[in-house]
């Protein structure tokens, strides 16, 4: 079986015998994140109901699943990852953070996410908005709001000494202008 991780989308072979029977959660050795393994399938009597594919229980509000290690195998047929040139990867754990890519890397696209989410909430407002060359104004208070959480989430010293914020603001918000 292959599982793939919710929070790095990197797969893993888990043999057959080793999906548990009950859904547990596993951390992926990669980004560290934390997700639900499904059971394994198995027939149901009938007259029986079967939960819906996909769906599983949360865990008992009393007592956390344990968490098991996902260990890392190849999946087979899988590309091993390389540099456009054909080299292998070399990743440099100092420049990583525990959660998948460097800082600057984080920061770029939590930047993208809260201006996507600035789109998705207000894509009628924006429209007009461009017409109307007000886009500022009209979108000013979501674009602060997003800003500060921005600044929060990453730090000041990311925040202040990078244009991933305002490139984002440009490309998503402003349909590629540069309005910001």
């Amino acid at each position: 079986m292959i599982i793939q991780c919710q929070g790095c989308a990197a797969r893993y072979f888990l043999p057959e015998d080793r999906v548990p029977s009950e859904p547990i959660r596993v951390r992926c050795p990669k980004c560290k994140s934390v997700f639900t393994l499904a059971p394994r399938h198995e027939t149901v009597p009938a007259g029986a109901s079967a939960p819906a594919p996909g769906v599983t229980p949360p865990p008992a509000p009393h007592a956390p699943a344990p968490v098991a290690q996902v260990a890392p195998m190849p999946v087979p047929g899988a590309p091993a990852p390389s540099t456009p040139g054909g080299a292998p990867v070399e990743k440099s754990k100092s420049k990583r953070s525990h959660r998948g890519g460097s800082k600057e890397d984080r920061a770029r696209r939590l930047a993208r996410v809260l201006v996507s989410d600035i789109l998705c909430y207000n894509r009628e407002k924006r429209d007009q908005a461009i017409q109307d060359g007000t886009l500022m104004t009209t979108l000013g208070e979501e674009i602060k709001k997003s800003w500060n959480l921005y600044k929060d989430k990453v730090g000041e010293d990311v925040a202040g000494s990078t244009n991933h914020f305002k490139d984002a603001l440009n490309e998503i918000l402003a349909d590629g202008q540069e309005v910001f």
